[in-house]
């Protein structure tokens, strides 16, 4: 359930399948991480649409989604009340742009990564097994920038996407439109 409510920017949802303090902030940053899920989405769209998705947009897209959507989880053994579960993202080729770490993945990054797999403690609390993410500051501040930031990118994502819808251009110029915007956006 925790990967339909990723897959449906559900963040408020997929709160629940978390122990308290992770819960916490995927409900403090569900709205924004809502909303620049959509945009993200909106924009995918219109790019394989029209033939204009790159690789590079790809990636720079998946950068910046709190929680990208293309994983595999599979939870190992338990023991007791506790449990370990792996993670596995989708990273699509291509480099990334002059971005803000800390406006990256706001919520994927609380895991600990090798490569492009994450395994995560599980807990089983009142009989319900959720994620022990960390709770950490480090993603108490990444939300924080999500929630105080995320409509600088959300505002060049819904133009970049109403351009294409009104005049399919050149990959070229969309990837170069996008990257204007969306390192100005990285540097507010």
């Amino acid at each position: 359930m925790f990967k339909k409510a990723i897959e449906a920017r559900e963040y408020d949802i997929a709160a629940h399948y978390c122990t308290d303090g992770a819960a916490e902030q995927y409900k403090r940053g569900a709205k924004a991480g809502a909303e620049l899920g959509e945009a993200i989405d909106n924009l995918q769209y219109q790019l394989k649409e029209h033939g204009l998705a790159r690789d590079e947009l790809k990636y720079v897209l998946w950068s910046l989604d709190p929680f990208p959507k293309d994983i595999q989880i599979t939870v190992g053994k338990e023991s007791g009340d506790t449990a370990e579960a792996t993670i596995t993202f989708t990273v699509p080729a291509g480099k990334g742009w002059a971005l803000n770490n800390d406006h990256c993945q706001a919520f994927a990054k609380a895991m600990a990564f090798k490569g492009s797999t994450a395994t995560v403690p599980m807990k089983k609390v009142k009989k319900e097994w959720k994620f022990d993410f960390p709770a950490d500051a480090g993603f108490q501040n990444r939300v924080g920038f999500l929630n105080d930031k995320y409509k600088n990118y959300v505002n060049p994502l819904k133009i970049v996407t109403q351009e294409i819808k009104n005049d399919p251009a050149t990959k070229e110029n969309v990837t170069n439109r996008m990257k204007t915007l969306i390192e100005q956006a990285a540097k507010e």
